[in-house]
């Protein structure tokens, strides 16, 4: 049976990658103007570099 690319490099390794690459996804948004979505009080809303929150419409 094949091995799956995490048992190949490791959990470990494997969650490092993840956290490097969602951090590089974070920053080029964020030089882009791209806002992230977040969950702030249940509610699901886009925060924007600037600091502008806006909630998500239907995201309740």
């Amino acid at each position: 049976m094949t091995k799956s690319f995490i048992d190949e490099i490791g959990a470990e390794r494997a969650q490092t990658l993840v956290k490097e690459a969602v951090a590089e996804a974070i920053a080029e948004a964020d030089a882009l103007g791209l806002p992230q979505v977040v969950k702030i009080d249940g509610v699901w809303c886009r925060q924007y570099p600037d600091g502008r929150v806006e909630p998500v419409e239907g995201g309740r």
